[in-house]
């Protein structure tokens, strides 16, 4: 056992389900707190430090005064890839469309190019530095999608570089196949998802733990997606999907119908997908402020989707093209500044609704018994401090199922 004590206080969401509308603003506070942790990396007990009675065999371990909080869980990111798109950046700038940008030869069949000329120990290096800094920046966990290969071939490569990723890392890494990502040149749209279909998707099914679909104008139809969806589900895949980001496609109530963990981006929701997401006890609606900021798009209505009773994640979208970040403190901040969300309700979209959107709300993102012991420890006076200090980390150490894997060993 390991007992970390003289936490000056600790913070967290409580709960094995996903917490939606006003639930998601209840933060549980503990002064002067500790976390006994088990050898298996478990929490034992965690509460106010005078409550504990000494463990004999336990070994102490000084938190020296720090602010204790369940480590993020990015629960959409595409961070397995070769190469970068800062000129993106600059076209948007000028003015050019997320759309345009890609009719031009840019957006996501840029990636495929430079990850098809790439092998996969070239990806997992390229890839690598991000995960180890979102590691350093208190993501404990970590979703990562496929979807810049669109063959087969291609995609093995990259959930196979994912798979290292979390063996050489101490990063947990959560796997999603993302073909349906956009269609290959070469290919008619028809011809792609029957692809996917009758090809990735035996193949494939078997190297993750999620389906993704990009539903979207100018991507996948909604009919497009649900058969690639109804396919997965038949090979025993979770599903998610990417919806209503560039135009309303009725994405967020197809993500419910099909019983999606996730509907991500939602920049485009409409007033009938904000209620069928209210109306879903699984679905969380993830939005993605990091992607709305560097798309100069305006963010994911978060107020209204909280207010009427939604279950609200954040994450960062990590991505070449339209969200080059892993910081998940940063999409906190643009969550309370940008969407109007309190830093309570930053803090449980971060980390439990995001366990949630990932199905793993039973063991993730919430400092609780028999939770694997996640946290991190932060030098700052106050859970308000954190999304108000933008841009800028203030962690000591990083915590993964009961070991400092990054920042200062206490």
């Amino acid at each position: 056992m390991k007992l970390f004590h003289n936490i000056r206080k600790l913070y967290t969401p409580l709960g094995s389900i996903v917490l939606s509308g006003v639930a998601m603003d209840g933060m549980h506070e503990i002064e002067d707190a500790a976390i006994l942790v088990r050898d298996d990396g478990t929490i034992e007990e965690v509460g106010p430090a005078s409550s504990f009675i000494p463990h004999p065999s336990s070994f102490s371990i000084d938190c020296r005064g720090l602010v204790a909080l369940p480590g993020f869980v990015d629960s959409h990111t595409h961070c397995v890839f070769a190469g970068e798109r800062s000129q993106e950046a600059a076209m948007r700038a000028e003015g050019r469309s997320y759309q345009e940008i890609a009719a031009m030869g840019g957006g996501i069949r840029s990636s495929v190019e430079q990850v098809r000329s790439a092998s996969v120990e070239e990806i997992v290096a390229y890839s690598k530095p991000f995960v180890k800094r979102a590691l350093d920046l208190g993501t404990t966990t970590m979703e990562v999608k496929s979807g810049y290969g669109l063959s087969t071939s291609d995609e093995r490569k990259l959930l196979g570089a994912a798979a290292r990723l979390g063996i050489e890392t101490a990063m947990e890494v959560v796997i999603t196949y993302l073909g349906a990502h956009a269609v290959p040149r070469g290919k008619s749209q028809s011809e792609y998802v029957d692809e996917i279909v009758n090809e990735q998707l035996p193949a494939l099914h078997g190297l993750a733990e999620f389906c993704d679909v990009f539903m979207d104008e100018g991507y996948f139809t909604r009919e497009e997606t649900i058969r690639i969806c109804t396919r997965a589900k038949e090979l025993g895949m979770k599903i998610k999907l990417h919806a209503d980001e560039l135009a309303e496609t009725d994405g967020a109530h197809t993500a419910v119908q099909l019983g999606t963990y996730s509907a991500d981006h939602l920049l485009k929701i409409s007033e009938e997908g904000i209620r069928a997401l209210a109306a879903s006890e699984r679905t969380v609606a993830t939005l993605l402020p990091i992607t709305a900021l560097s798309l100069r798009a305006p963010y994911a209505p978060a107020r209204k989707l909280i207010d009427a009773g939604c279950a609200v994640a954040i994450a960062t979208d990590c991505n070449p093209g339209s969200a080059m970040s892993e910081n998940m403190q940063l999409a906190m901040s643009l969550a309370v500044f940008g969407m109007q969300m309190t830093p309570a309700e930053a803090l449980t979209a971060a980390t439990l609704n995001g366990a949630a959107a990932l199905d793993r709300a039973k063991t993730h993102g919430s400092l609780e018994r028999n939770k694997l012991a996640d946290f991190v420890l932060y030098d700052i006076p106050r859970l308000d401090y954190l999304p108000y200090h933008v841009g800028v980390s203030d962690i000591v150490s990083v915590v993964k199922r009961g070991k400092i894997v990054s920042g200062e060993k206490l």
